[in-house]
């Protein structure tokens, strides 16, 4: 009975708990199943026009996309193709809905396979009968598997939603279009702004006349940005900081290349397969080719003479790594060739003959001394007369007919390398020239395994390592830039201002979709240090040093841009309040301004142009000119650039019969600011679109 007893005191409680334990169960599937609030958040790719975008949504869009423009190998934009078709599904169609557009069955039908065939469709398919013909594949059994068959399906469908797309997208630009109408007034207007012309004179001070230094407050830049509003929205940017790591390779890599090429040296003799043998082991896959012997390895070609067929030779260093090269061939080549260097004691032939003499008897100096043993690459960085000099004199290979007739016969004539015994003359000069390979007409038909060098995973981890413990010693933009000062190699520091949520780069990283879903992260603050990003061969460590919000400008987003404006503000205050002391006639006024003020006329002023020769781009001057009577002068007026007070000299006012060639020409003018992005652009204002993207 006791037990029984304490239970019925409990009751109460029991009961409280039992039903506090269902609302926790109910609650918990409402908050954790896939269709909860939470779930519903974690899920969100964005908002258009009110509809939340589920990242199963935009997946789908994305495969929808691929199949469109045929697989995400062939489109770095997929993901934009795909969010672009969401945002047309649920607001451009919403929109020509309600306009009453529509593609009807009949008119699908027409535009795939009628008389009117789309465009787009012509492009697939050529024509009506290439269409059936497609159709007629569709249906057989030439598919290798069911898969393809549905591929392939896919696509065709996803081609026919994209023509009735692109109808409805037509009609809708086709109605902007035809809404727009000129009447006479407004051809009359036009006519008149760009024929009517005014002569006037004017006084003009420039704003950069006034040396003193304005200051400038963030309350005077906020104030500005209150009053422009609408000048001065932004969207939502993220500013970083960022420390590149390169994983560069050490000499320890290289030796591995090389010796990792030297041990597969006997196997690449010995090959049945020379190509197969290159696809197995080559990092740059080339089949076998005829060479000429400049194209061959330096260290080959200077050995031309000795090579052997079936015979493989290196590593040799190549700008990237290391190579092998087997010759498999040696033919005869019509194509002769050779190598050489000189040295040029220049002269004209319109030098005097002593000069030449000179010249001739420094060359044979310089000669005898090379004949004794000196260097003849530091002869020629001394002497030399052309660009080669810095280059020891080498001239490279070249054929016949590249090289002036008594050079040329100088070295082909040569049956052996080194350094000819007699001075050679030419229109250039005296020449001093060394055979380094003696002529050849030989081509190669030769086999080459490439490995490149690259960062090996000691190498790697190692630099991982160091931006690992750089990015735990950066606390702010202080310790960043401190930290990074005590590396002499191998970072680099980069910045990046207001980078959008939607970019898949940074500067100098192409992949960097990681590092913006980073910034982007609902928790991310100013100051954030990351973890070390490994992207392609770098190790990256990213600081957020600002976040800026859709909305109106902070003072530091337009600081740049708006302190000149409140400066020349300020300067027009001052500009003014001189001008308007001085009256009298323009000469007056302006030799009672100071040198800073210049005055004259202009003619041809037309109001289309905006322009006052002598002055520049002056739209409101222009227009007051145009509303003032003749003789009347302005009050000082604040133009783009300084200060102005103007003069209506005279006005020439023109008069045409008929306005319909100016009708044509403005409505030509309106339809062709109406373009395809014009309207998109306008629709896209209309409502509320929220790309959270960077969140997956």
């Amino acid at each position: 009975m006791g037990i029984f007893n304490s239970i019925n005191q409990r009751s109460g409680l029991v009961v409280g708990t039992i039903v506090i334990g269902l609302l926790l169960f109910l609650l918990g599937d409402a908050f954790t199943s896939p269709n909860s609030i939470f779930s519903s958040f974690n899920n969100k790719v964005g908002e258009i026009d009110g509809t939340n975008i589920t990242i199963d949504e935009y997946q789908r869009s994305i495969v929808k996309a691929e199949a469109l423009y045929g697989g995400s190998n062939n489109n770095n934009n997929m993901e934009d193709l795909a969010w672009n078709q969401l945002v047309f599904d649920n607001l451009n169609k919403n929109i020509y809905q309600k306009d009453g557009i529509e593609v009807s069955a009949e008119e699908k039908i027409d535009i795939i396979e009628g008389d009117h065939m789309s465009e787009i469709i012509k492009q697939q398919f050529g024509s009506i009968e290439g269409l059936a013909q497609f159709k007629k594949y569709l249906e057989s059994n030439q598919f290798q598997s069911e898969e393809e068959r549905i591929g392939v399906k896919g696509r065709w469908n996803a081609l026919r939603e994209y023509v009735y797309d692109e109808r409805m997208r037509s009609k809708f630009d086709a109605l902007i279009k035809k809404s727009e109408y000129v009447t006479k007034a407004e051809a009359k207007r036009y006519y008149h702004s760009i024929n009517d012309k005014v002569e006037a004179e004017y006084v003009y001070v420039p704003f950069f006349s006034i040396k003193d230094t304005i200051a400038v407050t963030d309350a005077m830049i906020e104030k500005y940005i209150k009053e422009h509003a609408a000048e001065f929205q932004v969207e939502e940017g993220r500013s970083i900081e960022f420390a590149v790591f390169n994983n560069t390779p050490t000499s320890e890599d290289s030796a591995y290349v090389k010796k990792d090429l030297a041990q597969i040296e006997n196997d690449f003799k010995f090959a049945k397969n020379d190509t197969a043998f290159i696809r197995a082991n080559s990092d740059v896959v080339a089949d076998p080719a005829f060479v000429q012997i400049s194209q061959l390895p330096t260290r080959l070609a200077n050995m031309a003479n000795t090579l052997q067929v079936d015979s493989v030779y290196g590593p040799f260093a190549t700008s990237t790594g290391y190579s092998l090269t087997k010759i498999i061939k040696i033919e005869s080549d019509t194509n002769v060739m050779a190598k050489a260097s000189h040295i040029l004691f220049r002269t004209n032939e319109t030098d005097p003959a002593e000069k030449k003499v000179e010249a001739k008897k420094l060359a044979q100096q310089v000669l005898s001394e090379i004949q004794n043993g000196a260097s003849f690459e530091k002869m020629a960085a001394q002497y030399g007369g052309d660009g080669t000099a810095a280059n020891g004199g080498d001239l490279g290979w070249f054929g016949k007919g590249q090289m002036v007739k008594p050079f040329e016969n100088a070295i082909f004539n040569a049956n052996k390398s080194g350094v000819l015994p007699s001075i050679v003359e030419t229109q250039f000069g005296y020449h001093i020239i060394r055979v380094d390979v003696p002529k050849m007409g030989k081509k190669f038909l030769v086999a080459t395994v490439q490995n490149n060098i690259e960062a090996f995973d000691a190498t790697v981890d190692s630099v991982y390592r160091t931006a690992d413990a750089f990015a735990a010693s950066v606390k702010d933009t202080g310790t960043f830039r401190a930290e990074l000062k005590k590396f002499k190699s191998g970072v680099s520091k980069y910045e990046q201002q207001n980078i959008d949520g939607a970019s898949k780069s940074i500067t100098g990283v192409t992949e960097a979709r990681e590092i913006v879903k980073w910034i982007y992260n609902e928790d991310r603050d100013v100051n954030d240090v990351s973890d070390v990003f490994s992207i392609g061969d770098k190790q990256i460590v990213v600081l957020v040093t600002r976040i800026r919000e859709k909305g109106l400008a902070s003072a530091e987003d337009v600081k740049d841009q708006v302190k000149p404006k409140i400066e020349n503000e300020e300067k027009a205050k001052k500009i003014a309040e001189k001008l308007k002391a001085t009256g009298g006639d323009f000469a007056a006024i302006a030799k009672a301004y100071g040198s800073d003020a210049t005055t004259g006329k202009a003619s041809d002023i037309t109001l289309s142009s905006g322009m006052i020769t002598g002055v520049g781009y002056e739209p409101e001057a222009v227009g007051t000119l145009f509303g003032l009577a003749k003789d009347k002068t302005s009050q000082v007026l604040t133009g783009e650039n300084g200060m102005l007070i103007v003069k209506n000299l005279n006005f020439a006012k023109s008069e045409v019969a008929d306005y319909s060639q100016f009708v044509s020409q403005l409505q030509q003018q309106r339809n062709n600011r109406i373009a395809y992005g014009v309207i998109e652009a306008a629709i896209k204002k209309t409502a509320t679109i929220e790309d959270k993207r960077y969140r997956f």
